[in-house]
């Protein structure tokens, strides 16, 4: 995987630093010779982007099926919450704390002193 990383990184700049060449010569040098001058040049990279398009909408397409299957994971799982108003919240917890036991029994043991030593007294 490493490996990958490191050809990446050196083959988009290159990339992209000969396509960027060759639209500079194609603005400013319109000519014939200089569009025989890019194909002659930029053959292997056409050849390449072509054979990359297939794996690239292969790998599009199965992230966007990871991406719709854990949207779907969640709303199956995940329950909305309630709209009611009959719900009472205990004192001192925050609007989204789930589990207030637990939440005081972590207070209660942190105590107010910021050293993060717990007080066994």
């Amino acid at each position: 995987m490493e490996s990958k990383g490191a050809l990446l990184t050196v083959a988009i700049p290159l990339i992209v630093c000969k396509i960027w060449f060759a639209i500079l010569l194609l603005t400013y040098a319109p000519t014939r010779d200089g569009m025989v001058w890019i194909a002659a040049t930029h053959w292997p990279l056409v050849i390449i982007i072509g054979l990359l398009i297939y794996p690239g909408v292969a790998t599009f397409r199965l992230l966007r099926a990871r991406a719709r299957r854990e949207h779907l994971r969640r709303a199956e799982f995940m329950v909305a919450p309630s709209t009611r108003s009959t719900l009472v919240r205990p004192m001192g917890t925050a609007s989204g704390a789930q589990c207030s036991a637990l939440w005081e029994m972590v207070s209660r043991l942190e105590g107010d002193g910021a050293s993060g030593r717990v007080d066994n007294t």
